[in-house]
């Protein structure tokens, strides 16, 4: 499989959080940035995440590892935050690569809180 159409920028602009049907992805806009394709699968042992509308986060309710609305690792035993996919903005249309995957930003201190009550625990 090669690029996926995503959208159009302002359909994910308005979404924020695109899950992709085709790959277990999801696209991520936060303005004034670029769109972002996370990998929806925890880097702990590759258990599928979900996105909690409630907290605004990413959750794996398999072992509670949670990571924020940009991917980047926030709780339980994940070594990093969610792997990126390659995405692409061309002609105001949103790609995404699932073959070329970049692995996730390492553990760190973030400043995105959740919105409200996680999904899981």
């Amino acid at each position: 499989m090669g690029w996926v159409r995503v959208g159009s920028i302002q359909d994910v602009r308005f979404q924020g959080v695109v899950p992709l049907p085709e790959i277990p992805a999801f696209v991520v806009v936060d303005p004034p940035r670029t769109p972002i394709a996370l990998l929806a699968r925890s880097t702990h042992l590759g258990e599928r995440v979900i996105y909690c509308q409630s907290s605004g986060w990413f959750e794996d309710p398999a072992h509670g590892t949670k990571f924020d609305r940009l991917g980047n690792y926030e709780l339980g035993p994940a070594p990093r935050g969610l792997d990126r996919l390659a995405t692409l903005v061309q002609d105001g249309v949103v790609w995404v690569n699932p073959n070329e995957v970049t692995l996730g930003p390492p553990r760190g201190l973030h400043d995105i809180k959740p919105t409200g009550p996680f999904c899981s625990t």
